[in-house]
């Protein structure tokens, strides 16, 4: 008898020495299979811009009521995800969530390429507007600047504003062509990834930088009533109360306050794993909110896929000025080692 319980003690130690090698062995999977689905993302964009001579819109909004579909870049670049016949049977001609056509019912589609594995939370959501909406972990890039409804327009004007105030590359209605991309391709982020709660989300409200929030890949099932940081990120962001109504970053993307002492009350900084203060979220859990940001389940920081198609994983602690100069596609600033 003794021989076999030291058997089963040898057995149960030699378990648990080869348990960390089998988890690195997953989490490096599942990194890579995500590192992968950034990589196709960065080709459908570029494929995208093959046909139509640019990139698409961040997502589709009218200044007229009711006339705004909602419908995100995630949905442009369908047919160049293999997904021709699910763009053909949505109708970009009425809202996102329209019941009467077929979209309620198709947005909630689970598209594996929109999903890294190395969270936990569900394939679809429940949104005020629709039962089910499919979410995804992977977000376009705003720029820097607070996103409204109107692209960099502060949310209580309703009006659409001059398209070279987009520093990034998806806003509303944008059109940006590489011509445009002034700094090179392979100095510009085009998307990342962006954690899911895993304890069921909900939609992201207006005026909102941080909190328990989805994102989905179709786009915005309410424009009036849900954040475009639903399916963009933004690496810093105005403050109205603090700067006045007019906060020349909501528009231009003023980067100075970024050299000040109090650079943090004038330009919060939404850094990858980062909160609405710059501050890291530490140690992730289910608990742990969603930010205007990049972020990710990976240690340590989170992926991004660059206009040349290049995937890079991006530190959580790399500069702000650095990666602030990368969400901005004409900055003319020496980007710096990351």
């Amino acid at each position: 008898m003794l021989d076999v319980a030291v058997t089963i003690v040898i057995l149960v130690i030699l378990a648990a020495l080869m348990l960390p090698p089998v988890q690195h062995s997953a989490n490096h999977a599942r990194r890579s299979q995500c590192k992968n689905n950034l990589k196709q993302i960065g080709l459908a964009l570029m494929n995208y811009h093959d046909v139509h001579r640019t990139l698409p819109p961040g997502w589709i909004v009218s200044e007229e009521k009711g006339q705004s579909s909602g419908f995100g870049w995630g949905y442009h670049i369908l047919p160049f995800f293999d997904q021709a016949p699910l763009f053909k049977k949505l109708n970009a001609k009425v809202r996102m969530a329209d019941s009467k056509s077929d979209n309620a019912k198709l947005i909630g589609t689970i598209l594996t390429a929109y999903r890294c594995q190395s969270g936990s939370s569900a394939d679809q959501a429940k949104s005020k507007w629709c039962q089910k909406v499919g979410v995804t972990n992977y977000v376009g890039n705003f720029g820097v600047g607070l996103p409204s409804i109107y692209s960099t327009a502060t949310v209580d004007e309703p009006t659409l504003r001059r398209k070279d105030h987009l520093q990034g590359i998806l806003g509303a209605n944008s059109k940006v062509r590489i011509r445009d991309i002034k700094d090179g391709m392979s100095n510009v982020i085009l998307a990342g990834e962006r954690r899911l709660p895993t304890n069921h989300g909900t939609d992201w409200p207006p005026l909102r930088s941080e909190g328990n929030f989805n994102s989905y890949w179709a786009g915005l099932p309410d424009v009036s009533l849900v954040n475009p940081l639903t399916i963009v990120a933004t690496a810093t962001g105005g403050d109205p109360e603090v700067n006045g109504p007019n906060d020349p970053l909501n528009r231009a993307g003023n980067l100075n306050a970024l050299s000040s002492p109090d650079w943090k009350r004038k330009l919060p900084y939404f850094g990858v794993n980062r909160g609405d203060g710059g501050e890291l979220f530490g140690e992730l859990s289910e608990t742990t909110p969603v930010s205007a940001g990049f972020s990710s389940w990976h240690t340590g920081g989170a992926q991004v896929v660059l206009g040349d198609g290049t995937v890079r994983f991006i530190s959580e602690n790399i500069d702000p000025t650095v990666f602030t100069n990368m969400m901005r596609h004409s900055d003319g600033e020496t980007l710096g080692e990351f």
